[in-house]
């Protein structure tokens, strides 16, 4: 029998007395709804850099015209560097590339890992990395770093991060409800794509105008918090109860 995590522990010393089939509903969906709000989270922390792009290179001449300033001598003042060059698309293309790269690559190795570890060991550890380096493209802003590697390796890493997601939350929902009511349940699960996408934008729109570091530390935090909360309180399967 594999250990219960500290908080399920706690709350089976103050409800002993529970029937099985009470507790084993109450597990069930518990587990849809943590893995549900975990994996929106994913989604949540890779949306910012989509929205952030437009801030990181934009038409400052516009801008100068806007406000009747004809102080700046150059179009790319209000530019981040090093994102104020001519070939600033093929940089954007160089991140994208960097995430999209190590995710596909982590995926191959991703699912069998998940089948032979712990999975909340395996999903706690992810996105608590993941939280992390998305919050690190968003510190470079607030520590000035104008170097594209900082902002690559920041990619790459949570990439690979990110490819924990998909495996450990479908391994788990798949132990607690096997093949009932598998369309239903996994149709309705499934939103969690859709939801973590926009709640993502929303989240980076709204610091995007002022301090767009913040459009990714702010997910960074959150799917990290998300990872400690998997970590205290995913029960990665009904045999943690059920089986001997």
């Amino acid at each position: 029998m594999r250990s219960l995590p500290p908080l399920v522990k706690l709350i089976e010393k103050c409800s002993k007395n529970d029937d099985m089939e009470k507790k084993l509903k109450r597990y069930k969906y518990g587990m849809l709804i943590l893995t549900f709000f975990a994996y929106m989270s994913y989604h949540l922390s890779r949306k910012p850099l989509s929205i952030v792009k437009g801030e990181l290179h934009h038409n400052c001449s516009k801008e100068d015209l806007q406000n009747g300033n004809t102080t700046h001598n150059t179009s790319t003042w209000c530019d981040f560097p090093p994102f104020d060059s001519p070939d600033y698309k093929s940089l954007f293309g160089e991140l994208d590339y960097a995430f999209l790269f190590a995710y596909a690559i982590g995926m191959f190795f991703s699912g069998m890992i998940a089948e032979r570890v712990s999975l909340r060991y395996f999903l706690s550890i992810g996105m608590i990395t993941s939280g992390a380096f998305t919050a690190m493209f968003g510190i470079g802003y607030f520590a000035e770093v104008h170097v594209l590697y900082f902002y690559i390796i920041a990619q790459v890493f949570n990439g690979l991060a990110q490819t924990t997601g998909w495996p450990g939350v479908v391994t788990c929902v798949g132990n607690w409800f096997g093949k009932s009511k598998r369309g239903l349940i996994m149709g309705v699960w499934n939103s969690h794509t859709s939801i973590g996408n926009i709640l993502g934008s929303v989240v980076a729109s709204a610091f995007v105008g002022s301090q767009w570091g913040m459009s990714f530390v702010v997910p960074g935090i959150f799917i990290a918090v998300m990872g400690v909360i998997v970590f205290f309180c995913l029960i990665e399967s009904k045999c943690c109860f059920f089986c001997t």
